[in-house]
């Protein structure tokens, strides 16, 4: 209800404030999920999931692949914002430190630490309880996500520019689970899968850190791009990364989980996104390195809507 003064000018009453309040409240706490990596994890674990399942279902067997699909993408999205949000209540003391992260919920305070890290528990492990209805080897590959994400990755990003590579396996693992959610195993294909995100993942984070070098040294983390004073790791780093998934991509048609169309055009979109990576090496700024990671979008979800397309 509305109240107005003498004066006749209308005043807002404490319960709208409130109903504003918690709206604001909702949305911190949806973006300390960080949608982006979860609308990835939905791409990638569905794309694992889809190279696994045969390619003649029966129409009896539909219903029940459709809900086991939808167990596991809920699953492994429910893990994944977890993780995220934990690693939100781990770091809140230096988000504060970075204009990037200086706007979270958990830094201007407008949802309560301890919520946040009640609600990440209840995400995490509600993942894991989904999943352990898909199988156990999915299941251990999402409590796996967990824990190399929040309790190694996250401290390690202050400690050693090594973090890199561990803060690689949880962002490589959500495909791995959508293909065993189908398998119950890992294979050739499955390893394959894992390679192609994690090698993906270094010369994208490699640029990232570089665009915003000054918010992570201000932060107290530990990253190459830090300590790289003119760009020159950082840069050679993301040329060797690109040519090696250029390399291990294709090999999907190989272990014939794709076609050759897909091997050819997985290839010239490695070829791409090297050539961004070069340019960098050339030029080291600011606008070469966006250029990279933008690059490195248009690889990722190019690379994966052709595996739907040519699947064998």
């Amino acid at each position: 209800m509305r109240t107005t003064n003498t004066s006749g000018e209308i005043l807002i009453d404490s319960e709208s404030s409130t109903i504003a309040s918690n709206t604001d409240k909702i949305r911190a706490l949806y973006h300390l999920t960080k949608p982006g990596i979860t609308r990835m994890v939905v791409l990638t674990t569905t794309a694992g999931y889809f190279l696994a399942i045969p390619n003649f279902v029966t129409i009896q067997s539909l219903g029940e692949q459709i809900l086991h699909f939808i167990l596991t993408v809920l699953g492994t999205v429910l893990t994944c914002a977890g993780s995220c949000m934990l690693n939100n209540y781990i770091e809140r003391d230096f988000d504060k430190l970075m204009k990037r992260t200086m706007n979270r919920g958990t830094v201007t305070g407008i949802v309560h630490s301890k919520t946040v890290f009640f609600i990440g528990a209840v995400l995490c492990v509600s993942g894991v309880i989904v999943l352990s209805n898909i199988n156990v080897l999915t299941m251990l590959l999402a409590i796996s996500t967990i824990v190399t994400y929040v309790f190694f990755y996250t401290p390690l990003k202050r400690v050693t520019t090594l973090s890199i590579f561990v803060g690689a396996i949880p962002g490589a693992l959500p495909p791995l689970g959508g293909y065993t959610a189908v398998t119950s195993s890992i294979d050739s294909t499955a390893i394959i899968l894992f390679c192609i995100l994690f090698l993906w993942q270094l010369p994208h984070f490699l640029a990232l850190s570089w665009m915003y070098k000054h918010d992570y040294e201000n932060g107290g983390f530990k990253m190459t791009a830090v300590k790289d004073t003119n760009g020159t790791s950082v840069a050679t780093q993301m040329v060797i990364y690109c040519l090696m998934l250029s390399v291990i991509a294709p090999m999907l048609t190989v272990t014939q989980a794709t076609g050759y169309i897909f091997a050819a055009i997985a290839f010239v979109l490695g070829l791409v996104f090297l050539y961004f990576s070069v340019q960098f090496f050339k030029d080291r700024t600011h606008d070469k390195a966006r250029n990279a990671l933008l690059s490195s979008y248009a690889y990722l979800s190019g690379v994966i809507m052709v595996m739907f397309l040519d699947k064998q």
